[in-house]
């Protein structure tokens, strides 16, 4: 016979020894550019001693192809009323302030947070009078204990007599910090009313530790336990729970606790979450200083820190308060390490010479700041563009160009450019003939590159019989393009030059003027 009544009451209810939901603060790393450091805190584990219920959109997802089968001794779910072989969940989730990393899975659509549990009976009981909160849903034993519990929707359900569709699947989905926990109960028969099936899904979240039940369809089997389910959450000792309209349920006149009700994915799906509870009211925060004085308006779970006034770790206090009313502190504290940045120069703007030799030198100078000079990167770009293979702190140039530098340590980084440009006579040579036409090839005397290396003084420039038909003193560059003092046209000749530079030097030549 099915349906008998049984309890396995060997079954030893002790603690697990699991701690109490705490608030954790996080360590910032600063650069020592920075004016400000930056405390979190992360109180959503004390948060969850409390939730808030609210309808979210519908999201039943049926690819199964990576999930894994519910198991019991190491073969397929398929006994009616009994609790899975203990499934790791994956990631810690808190729930009601309790922190678990492993459950079962009931066959009637229940989650219990005990691995212990796993081969026992699986409740299908439901009268009118299990309301959530209520010490009989959907786990208790002769002495009156219960766990914490998940329903969504616990109702009798009947694996034994799965079809061909009938699933009952969980996976993990997703990267650290936002994995989710997924369970799935796919076409699974209900009880006397073979032909009906029930689809939902439960999804823990381990961002923010909410849980979100979606139902696909749930008819009512009036000839069974009167038609009942009840969809909902409650905590250990069933003094606490949240159910779609309760108080806490936001934009909703819905009722899923212990009652009768329908749920059909071709009129209206429905999709709950349970949210802890982060109103205002449910908690207060203060920040200490090293002094343990505390910061003015400081009431939030982020706090930003002076790095001229800090002096030490930083505590945070949360006071809150659990599902009964009961007020609880917790704190913790949190340290701003601070962190060289490289200091970087690639020097100031030049020209070159197109066979210069130029090398680029990104070495930080306070490099004695570093105990290995493999804790730093590079990354060198031209006009913008990032430089394939320059990783090292050193860059010979090829072109002109806008080049700029990365240095990073750590989470610090610098960043330096330089530009470099051509001069107009990049070959730097002093021209032996200008031809003054006009169309922008030697149509001038240039003498760029003495002027910005050496400094020009006077320059000069003579007639085959002695005279001077051309000067001009400080910075010339490329002012002479075969016109007299006068500014007019000189006749095609041999001329030459005097130049005189800052450093004193002279250089004399002769230069054609052609045309």
């Amino acid at each position: 016979m099915r349906k008998i009544t049984y309890l396995f009451i060997f079954m030893l209810f002790t603690g697990l020894g699991l701690l109490q939901a705490q608030v954790v603060v996080y360590n910032d790393t600063v650069c020592d550019t920075e004016s400000y450091g930056v405390l979190r805190a992360n109180i959503s584990a004390l948060l969850s001693n409390g939730y808030v219920t609210d309808s979210i959109p519908f999201n039943y997802d049926s690819d199964f192809t990576n999930a894994n089968d519910v198991l019991l001794e190491n073969i397929p779910l398929d006994i009616d009323d009994v609790y899975s072989d203990p499934i790791d969940i994956g990631f810690t989730f808190y729930f009601f302030g309790e922190p678990y990393d492993k459950l079962v899975i009931g066959t009637n659509g229940d989650i219990i947070f005990q691995p212990h549990l796993t081969g026992t009976f699986d409740s299908y009981f439901l009268f009118d009078y299990q309301l959530i909160p209520n010490i009989e849903l959907p786990y208790y034993d002769w002495w009156g204990v219960s766990y914490a519990s998940i329903m969504g929707a616990f109702h009798d359900m009947d694996a034994e007599e799965r079809n061909d569709m009938s699933e009952i699947k969980y996976e993990v989905r997703g990267q650290a910090p936002n994995r989710q926990f997924i369970i799935t109960y796919h076409e699974i028969p209900q009880f006397w009313c073979w032909e009906q099936s029930t689809s939902q899904q439960i999804v823990l979240n381990e961002n923010g530790y909410s849980i979100e039940v979606h139902m696909k369809h749930k008819p009512v089997c009036d000839d069974w336990n009167d038609g009942l389910a009840v969809l909902g959450i409650q905590n250990d000792d069933a003094t606490c729970g949240a159910y779609p309209g309760d108080e806490s349920t936001e934009h909703s006149m819905v009722n899923r606790n212990t009652s009768v009700w329908a749920i059909d994915s071709l009129d209206n799906p429905e999709a709950w979450i349970f949210r802890p509870d982060d109103s205002p009211e449910h908690y207060t925060i203060t920040w200490y200083d090293a002094d343990r004085n505390p910061v003015p308006n400081s009431n939030t779970s982020e706090l930003r820190v002076p790095m001229d006034s800090y002096n030490g770790p930083y505590t945070c206090q949360v006071t809150y308060y659990d599902c009964a009313g009961n007020e609880t502190i917790a704190y913790d504290e949190g340290e701003i390490k601070v962190v060289p940045s490289p200091v970087v120069d690639l020097g100031n703007d030049f020209y070159r010479c197109k066979d210069d030799e130029i090398v680029l030198d990104a070495t930080p100078k306070n490099m004695s700041d570093f105990q290995n000079a493999n804790d730093l990167s590079y990354q060198w770009y031209r006009n913008g563009h990032l430089i394939s293979g320059a990783n090292g702190p050193h860059y010979q140039v090829t072109a002109e160009g806008t080049y700029a530098v990365e240095v990073t340590h750590g989470n610090c980084t610098t960043r330096d450019e330089i530009v470099i440009t051509d001069y107009i006579n990049s070959a730097c040579i002093i021209p032996e003939a200008i031809t003054p036409n006009n169309d922008s090839k030697n149509d001038a005397f240039i003498l760029d590159f003495l002027n910005a290396r050496e400094g020009i003084d006077k320059v000069q420039i003579f007639n085959r019989w002695g005279a001077v038909v051309f000067e001009k003193e400080n910075g010339y560059v490329d002012e002479w393009h075969g016109q007299n003092k006068n500014g007019d046209p000189l006749p095609a000749a041999t001329y030459y030059y005097v130049i005189k530079l800052k450093d004193g030097s002279v250089k004399t030549g002769w230069v054609y003027l052609i045309k």
